[in-house]
């Protein structure tokens, strides 16, 4: 049977059982949640060859980055003309961390420590049950995007704090995180109408229609109306790796579609009682389901349906714990849960099985500098 490795399996455990007492113990675990933050930046900082890309982004930290001056970061960052291709608060970073000296996973671990310490912050701030919700993007988030696509990840992450923003209403405030977060990777720019669409009114209803008038238009690519805009995103990596680390997804692209359609039926049937309990839950539902319109209007681009949406889908650990929230019956609270568990220890199995290997996360192949080097 397919694992990944026991260190990984370790915090997959402790998540779930953190999440019990969460959800059953009726308040939030601040002891549990600083555990597997700990746990999950030691694993994702100080990685060794490990997730996507990884050889081609250590190479550029030690040999093409140092040699990039920073009038060139200049012309970049105020959108002049400039050769470089890469987005220049990545590079940014990289440049800072590297005139300390240090090796490239001093890098990996500043990366981590940016990347999860503010989805977790989020999550302890903005979710009932901030380790239920971390469990939540274990897989696939945390080791495809903050083990994995670090850019991308680091890009995501801004988006994620400009939602402080979002709900205060400080619009200045919000863009510039957004030019923060596309600085770090172009495709943060697709987060841009959130700020207004949170606002929209919706309902059961209104939800319902969205979503089966995306999955009619799926069909017809009508994605390629804006070709232009979207090409212009460079959402392929700097490297082949994510042709092969996404593969499953290609060959069985229905196992994302049935977790979609499990989000949108939650949005649908609790939307009415998670409106009424939960504070600014209409903003998060909204974000979420914009992520779930345009996933199946890009559905038949496996490069876009899972990296241009991942900035609004990156929200489904905060919604999910909040729709379980404002639930009113306590055993339907908890069986939500449950149901949820079962699906993630599937969900384990599958990615252990797929993306594992091609990720590095199995026993014979992850490596980490703690105990490897």
């Amino acid at each position: 049977m397919p694992i990944l490795h026991p260190a990984f399996t370790i915090l997959f455990v402790l998540l779930i059982l953190f999440s019990f007492q969460e959800v059953y113990g009726e308040k939030k675990s601040s002891l549990g949640l600083w555990i597997v933050a700990i746990i999950m930046i030691i694993l994702s900082g100080l990685r060794g060859n490990v997730g996507a890309d990884y050889p081609i982004y250590r190479s550029f930290y030690n040999l093409y980055f140092p040699t990039i001056d920073y009038s060139e970061l200049v012309d970049k960052m105020l959108m002049r003309k400039s050769n470089l291709e890469i987005e220049w608060m990545y590079v940014m970073l990289n440049k800072f961390v590297f005139s300390f000296g240090g090796p490239f996973q001093s890098f990996t671990f500043v990366s981590a420590c940016i990347s999860l310490g503010i989805k977790l912050w989020t999550f302890k701030k903005d979710s009932p049950y901030p380790v239920f919700s971390a469990l939540l993007l274990l897989i696939p988030g945390y080791f495809i995007a903050d083990t994995g696509h670090m850019r991308q990840a680091l890009g995501m992450t801004i988006c994620m704090l400009s939602y402080q923003f979002i709900k205060e209403r400080k619009l200045i405030w919000y863009l510039v995180c957004l030019y923060i977060a596309y600085g770090f990777h172009k495709s943060a720019i697709i987060f841009l109408p959130a700020y207004w669409l949170v606002l929209i009114p919706l309902n059961a209803n209104r939800i319902f229609y969205l979503i089966i008038t995306c999955v009619l238009l799926s069909p017809f690519q009508v994605y390629n109306l804006f070709s232009g805009f979207l090409g212009s995103l460079n959402l392929q990596d700097v490297s082949n790796g994510y042709n092969g680390y996404i593969g499953y997804e290609d060959k069985a692209s229905s196992f994302m579609d049935g977790t979609i359609i499990m989000y949108s039926l939650l949005l649908i049937m609790y939307d009415k009682v998670a409106s009424k309990n939960v504070w600014y839950y209409e903003y998060l539902r909204n974000i979420m389901v914009f992520g779930v319109c345009l996933y199946f209007i890009f559905r038949d681009n496996p490069v876009f349906s899972t990296r241009l949406v991942g900035v609004y889908i990156s929200f489904a650990p905060l919604v999910i714990a909040n729709i379980i929230y404002g639930m009113d019956k306590l055993n339907t609270k908890r069986l939500w849960h449950l149901f949820f568990v079962a699906f993630m220890i599937f969900y384990y199995f599958v990615f252990a099985s797929y993306q594992g290997p091609a990720g590095r996360f199995t026993p014979d192949t992850y490596t980490n500098f703690l105990w490897s080097y």
